[in-house]
C-alpha cells in the first residue's frame, strides 16, 4: 500500500477582504495566468518584496533584499530580523536578541556572531523564553544557570553542548620590558 505523502510547504492561511474591483483582478490575473488566486497572490508578493532593499551597514554598496534574512530556521530569521532597526523590532525581539549576543556559544559559531548554529537554534528558539526567565530569575544567585539549562536541552536532543560559561581567554605573558642603558641615560642632559 502506497503511503500517503502530503504536500509540504502550505500550512498558513490568509484572510483578506477585498471590494469587488479587486476580487475580479485577482480572478482576471488567475485566469490568464492559468495559475490558482494562492499562486497569483504569492508570486506578486515575492515580486514585491524582491524590488524592496534595505542598506547593509556593513555593506552600504550591497543592499540586503529579503532573501538575507530568509531562513528555514524560526530562530534565525528572528535573529537577522531584530538585528536590523528598519524592522522596528520590538522590545521583546531586542531582549532574545541580547540574550542571544550574549551567550552566543548557542546560537552562533564565534564571538563575532557572523554565522549561526543552526541546529542549536533550532532545538532553543522554541524555549527562548523560558531560557531568558530562567537567566532574569537566576542571574543573582547562579550567574550562568540560563547557559547550563540550554547546555541540558542540547544534550537532550543528543547534540554536543558548547563549553558554559565560556573559559576566560588568557593573556600572553607580557615580554619582560629590557633594561635601561645606563650609559645612555647618563649622556642625556635635562
Amino acid at each position: 500500500m502506497a503511503k500517503d505523502v502530503t504536500r509540504g510547504g502550505k500550512s498558513e492561511t490568509l484572510t483578506i477582504r477585498l471590494d469587488p474591483k479587486t476580487r475580479f483582478i485577482l480572478e482576471y490575473l488567475s485566469r490568464l495566468k492559468g495559475q490558482n488566486i494562492t499562486t497569483v497572490v504569492e508570486r506578486a508578493i515575492v515580486a514585491a518584496a524582491s524590488q524592496e532593499m534595505v542598506p547593509d551597514p556593513q555593506w552600504p554598496d550591497q543592499p540586503d533584499g529579503w532573501q538575507r534574512f530568509w531562513d528555514v530556521s524560526d530562530g534565525c530569521r528572528a535573529l537577522r530580523m531584530a538585528e536590523r532597526a528598519e524592522f522596528f523590532p520590538t522590545y521583546e525581539e531586542e531582549r532574545r536578541l541580547a540574550f542571544a549576543k550574549s551567550h552566543w556559544p548557542f546560537f552562533y559559531s564565534s564571538e563575532d556572531r557572523a554565522r549561526f548554529v543552526n541546529h542549536y537554534i533550532d532545538v532553543l528558539w522554541p524555549r527562548i523564553d523560558e531560557f531568558i526567565q530562567i537567566y532574569d530569575d537566576q542571574k543573582q544567585s547562579d550567574y550562568f544557570a540560563a547557559g547550563k539549562a540550554m547546555q541540558a536541552a542540547l544534550r537532550a536532543a543528543q547534540l554536543a553542548a558548547p563549553e558554559w560559561p565560556i573559559p576566560a581567554k588568557t593573556k600572553p605573558p607580557e615580554k619582560p620590558k629590557p633594561a635601561p642603558n645606563r650609559e645612555l641615560d647618563d649622556e642625556i642632559p635635562f
